[in-house]
């Protein structure tokens, strides 16, 4: 196996920020146009499915915030807090999601600016999904507001605390774009190269880029890039095989959401903790569907566009964990 120098350095300096949270993996070819998302944090998530209507008017900061009603209906995954969209689609197929990447990663959110209207860290991907159809509309939009970085409260192993954001973005729209945008050092970077259909964690977008570069191979630990690299392995064979069918890329992507599963109880030996995959989320962005599948359940929920009227304005609870208070 090919391990890099820098590769090698990063897991001599692993910290538990290197474990936390999440990877995915978008793929476009053909008739196949989809994504494999996981959410993997401590504890658990009821994961509430809800759908949005256009119209249904959406403030994204109590501090100056934005204000507007949205142009497209959206589904959304409220997880762990009420107000944190985890996973979004809209009805263009535009797809938002936030994952972790830590502050000593280099996260920290610009300053902000007077006149200019604020975005919670935590509600970018509800403001995305709200008014913008492509990935271009996004990066373009987020040069207008102040990203805020609002702190967020009582996530699972931080009851009674108030975390700063440690969060960074993936967009991915029906044309086939994908962004990836971090706030490092104050400032916004947004990647569109190929290698942004493939996210994890720690360390900064940056340095992954790197490693793809190098052609880095995946080894076989939970760390953010091991799983990033085992994501990419599989739909670069994909891409190899020329998997255009949609049926037959659906059954062929389930590898990507195998091959990263962080079990229940796996221990990562690099941090000694435990991160597990709550649940992992297939999405269809020609059908605009999603297929939802929760580490404690053995059926997998399917979410679509006709379960509510996307031109009523309001909040429409889809479905959540069965044990959901």
């Amino acid at each position: 196996m090919k391990k890099t120098l820098l590769a090698i350095a990063i897991a001599a300096t692993a910290t538990v920020g290197i474990a936390q949270a999440c990877t995915t993996a978008v793929y476009n070819n053909g008739d196949a146009h989809l994504t494999v998302r996981t959410m993997d944090w401590f504890g658990h998530d009821d994961a509430v499915v809800v759908g949005t209507g256009v119209g249904m008017v959406h403030t994204y900061s109590e501090t100056d915030g934005l204000k507007t009603p949205a142009k497209y209906a959206a589904m959304k995954i409220e997880s762990f807090t009420p107000g944190l969209v985890a996973e979004a689609m809209n009805e263009e197929g535009l797809e938002a999601r936030i994952l972790y990447l830590s502050t000593g990663a280099g996260t920290q959110f610009s300053e902000d600016r007077p006149d200019v209207k604020n975005v919670d860290a935590a509600s970018v991907p509800r403001w995305a999904v709200d008014n913008f159809a492509t990935v271009a509309d996004v990066i373009n939009a987020l040069d207008g507001v102040d990203v805020m970085p609002t702190e967020v409260c009582d996530l699972p192993n931080h009851e009674g605390e108030c975390l700063y954001p440690p969060v960074h973005y993936q967009f991915a729209d029906a044309q086939g774009n994908t962004a990836v945008v971090e706030f490092i050092d104050g400032k916004m970077q947004a990647y569109t190269e190929d290698g942004s259909a493939y996210m994890s964690n720690d360390p900064e977008f940056s340095v992954h880029l790197i490693l793809d570069a190098e052609a880095t191979e995946a080894g076989s630990t939970i760390r953010a890039y091991d799983r990033r690299l085992r994501a990419k392995s599989v739909i670069a064979n994909m891409y190899a095989r020329d998997v255009t069918d949609n049926a037959q890329a659906k059954a062929s992507i389930k590898a990507v959401g195998a091959t990263v599963f962080a079990g229940y109880d796996q221990i990562d030996p690099y941090v000694n903790n435990v991160f597990p995959t709550l649940w992992t989320i297939y999405t269809d962005r020609d059908a605009k569907e999603w297929q939802l599948d929760r580490y404690d359940t053995w059926h997998v929920e399917r979410y679509g566009f006709d379960m509510f009227d996307v031109n009523e304005a309001k909040r429409v609870v889809l479905g959540a964990h069965p044990n959901a208070k």
